[in-house]
């Protein structure tokens, strides 16, 4: 933090800060105070687990706060060295510290991995705060005439008693509507924001500028290549492997998520190479009573194959679906949550935790550039029936009745329906009911139809910030740090500059991924269904409706000044006689309940 009346920060409020975060950091904590300004820091021990890397740290004039893995801190330490730094410890953490001082912005695309840092040179009095490519790490700050205040979760922020909890409005409309989360800088606070992914920040204790800048831009780095499909293969392969190669580095037990899809499947192959005992390198499935939502078949196929221990981990909707777990949630997340398959990964971190594994390997990422959801593949056969690729298409749609048993004719007709949806459909049962304050005016934007548009939206907008802000909070809470190998920029790029017919092709999803990953038993490889992280949310409201009922029954009563609960009620208990198709946005309702409560949100 950084009072910007140059009053002195008081000790007390980097306290708040640090134990609101806790649970981020097991292993130490650290406290400095510098006049105006003001470091806290608690430690999760990953590479050089010894004290001489505890944080804040210093060089010095400079003081750096890190939170993260910087995978190619060996080859930078080199570097620095040869330009004549010296080092103290084995940490990332220095070499990042050092990286900064030296280059300054110009360090951060030189990194190979996912941070979020603040950088302090008490001698320039400037701070330079920074977030990798994709946001992995988080970093979220409020600034007012009074104070600058940063840290992973707004928790902290709202520690210090600086900020209040006071919502936006528009936030909650979007999110009861449509489910939107972490779409952009703005959170479920007012006054809180978050820097942007690839973006950073700089503040002037001078003169006190606060100016934002991105730093990373996906798009720019994209570039089509001319490349067979076999050569691509092969540099696809070395490409991944070697990401999944990097995301070992660690000085703790490891350990991978495995749901028994290709994703999954493919960091547990590649880790094959790595581990040394694989006995050692446990793999967590979770899975539910609903056989519907139950991979361990699949999983445990892959497990066998290379020799790892599988834990299987059991969600129970019964034990989560209560007032008190959604607050729990709540608190975790800052946010609400949009589903119950958040549960999952609260149990599979759970798990992980109870085994003793520090560092998890997560298949996240991969379905929004290899064409892993439905929409890809609609824009794959847009594609190539706008290029006259008529035997392309055949082969995809033919492979597409076959993955959904529709059947082809139903599939063709499918198709042209869901060509002439244009945006993201609010939902019916919250359509015009928002009574709330706001000033956002907003109409539904139509996703874009082109492959290659799409992902980059799903990487960067719709997708992927919210799947890891609620990763990141999930594995924290119980100190564990969270790797997506598919998220190395490296082979991000590399994939976005490939033929769409390589990713969506002959029938396939992720072709060419499939191809690549010839170690994995066939039956997972070539499974055409697909379920992931889901939960059945809509068999929980049918076999618990009195539960059910009387938690939304209690969202009503704490939302009713932002609602139309009159109407609403009308609604619920219309679907309820007609027996209508589940509606997510009942679970949005109690969970944004619980956010309010728990945050003592004022309506």
């Amino acid at each position: 933090m950084a009072n910007r009346d140059g009053r002195p920060v008081e000790p007390g409020q980097l306290q708040a800060m640090a134990d609101a975060v806790a649970h981020r950091g097991p292993d130490s904590e650290g406290i400095v105070t510098l006049g105006p300004v003001g470091l806290a820091h608690r430690r999760l021990a990953v590479i050089d687990v010894d004290d001489r890397s505890n944080q804040p740290m210093r060089d010095g004039d400079n003081w750096l706060l890190f939170n993260g893995a910087i995978y190619n801190f060996p080859e930078l330490r080199a570097e620095l060295e040869g330009l004549g730094r010296h080092f103290h410890t084995q940490s990332d953490t220095e070499v990042l510290l050092h990286a900064l001082d030296q280059w300054w912005t110009d360090a951060l695309p030189r990194l190979r991995g996912m941070f979020s840092f603040v950088f302090y040179d008490a001698r320039r009095q400037t701070m330079l705060l920074g977030r990798d490519r994709f946001g992995i790490k988080p970093l979220c700050y409020h600034l007012s005439d009074r104070v600058l205040l940063a840290g992973s979760e707004a928790k902290q922020l709202l520690a210090t008693g600086l900020v209040d909890s006071a919502p936006n409005h528009d936030m909650l409309r979007r999110f009861l509507e449509y489910g939107h989360l972490n779409f952009d800088a703005r959170s479920f606070f007012v006054g809180i924001k978050a820097l942007p992914p690839g973006h950073l920040a700089t503040y002037d204790l001078t003169t006190r500028a606060f100016a934002t800048a991105r730093w990373y831009d996906l798009a720019a780095q994209v570039e089509p290549l001319a490349i067979g499909y076999e050569e691509a293969r092969e540099r696809l392969r070395a490409l991944f492997f070697d990401a999944v190669r990097a995301h070992h580095v660690a000085n703790v037990p490891l350990g991978a998520s495995l749901s028994g899809g290709v994703d999954s499947s493919s960091i547990a192959a590649a880790s094959a190479g790595v581990v040394g005992d694989p006995a050692q390198f446990p793999v967590f499935t979770v899975f539910h009573a609903d056989r519907h939502h139950d991979e361990r078949g699949y999983a445990a196929q892959v497990a066998q194959r290379f020799g790892y221990r599988q834990v299987e981990v059991p969600v129970s909707l019964v034990d989560y679906y209560t007032p008190e777990w959604l607050e729990a949630f709540a608190w975790s997340q800052d946010q609400p949550l949009p589903s119950g398959s958040h549960f999952n990964e609260h149990a599979l971190f759970r798990a992980a935790h109870e085994a003793g594994v520090t560092v998890m390997l997560d298949g996240q990422g991969a379905d929004e550039y290899f064409g892993g959801y439905g929409e890809f593949w609609l824009a794959a056969q847009r594609e190539a029936l706008g290029a006259g690729r008529l035997g392309e298409a055949w082969q995809n749609f033919r492979g597409r009745s076959l993955t959904t048993g529709d059947g082809l004719p139903l599939t063709l007709r499918k198709y042209l329906a869901a060509g002439r949806q244009s945006d993201r459909l609010i939902s019916p049962l919250m359509s015009g009911i928002w009574r709330g304050g706001g000033t956002e005016s907003y109409t539904p934007v139509a996703p874009p139809t082109a492959y290659k548009p799409l992902s980059l939206d799903e990487l960067t907008r719709t997708s992927i910030p919210y799947q890891l802000h609620s990763q990141d909070r999930n594995a924290m809470q119980f100190g564990i740090e969270s790797r997506v190998p598919f998220l190395d920029h490296r082979l991000v790029e590399f994939v976005m500059g490939l033929p769409t017919r390589f990713l969506v092709g002959k029938g396939w999803q992720k072709l060419i991924l499939r191809d690549a990953m010839d170690a994995l038993p066939d039956t997972v490889r070539w499974r055409r269904d697909k379920i992931g992280f889901s939960s059945p949310d809509a068999s929980f409201g049918r076999d618990h409706p009195d539960r059910m009922a009387a938690m939304i029954d209690d969202a009503l009563r704490v939302l009713a000044p932002l609602l139309d609960v009159t109407t609403l009620r009308e609604r619920i208990a219309a679907s309820a006689r007609h027996s209508l198709p589940y509606d997510p946005a009942n679970f949005r309702l109690i969970s944004l309940a619980a956010w309010v409560r728990r945050f003592a949100v004022p309506l």
